[in-house]
């Protein structure tokens, strides 16, 4: 009788426990500093962490996760121009809108071939893959 009652508990407990996270994500207060962006959406705080400034900045947004991915956080890229205020999401699409013309349009599509590839963090240079071979367009 007691191992029927805590499996009907335990799952109780869990959903509860992740309610109770994702609650303490909708915080009143948005602080901000040097290495933390934060972003407004339909009233609710999100923060953009910077993980590389080269000629892009690239941001990184962690979320909690869904029943689909076992509540794993969820990561997702972003970028956006050094002059510029607005973050797009790190997509092929969105950095060749961005770079129609020129050696950095060739480049983007020659090198990469798929959203993720635009992820990779190249040990050697220190830096993501995408700002290593624009910073070499820039310094031509």
């Amino acid at each position: 009788m007691k191992t029927i009652t805590f499996s009907t508990i335990l799952p109780v407990l869990l959903f509860s426990t992740t309610l109770i996270q994702a609650h303490s994500l909708n915080a009143s207060k948005i602080l901000s500093n040097s290495t933390v962006i934060t972003a407004v959406q339909q009233h609710q705080p999100s923060e953009y962490k910077v993980v590389d400034r080269g000629v892009i900045i690239i941001y990184e947004r962690e979320r909690p996760g869904g029943k689909l991915n076992l509540f794993k956080p969820v990561v997702s890229y972003y970028f956006s121009l050094k002059d510029s205020e607005k973050i797009h999401s790190l997509t092929l699409e969105n950095l060749k809108n961005i770079y129609r013309d020129g050696k950095a349009f060739d480049l983007i599509d020659g090198n990469f071939r798929a959203d993720s590839d635009l992820f990779s963090y190249d040990a050697y240079h220190h830096q993501y893959r995408i700002n290593y071979y624009l910073s070499k367009i820039n310094h031509s």
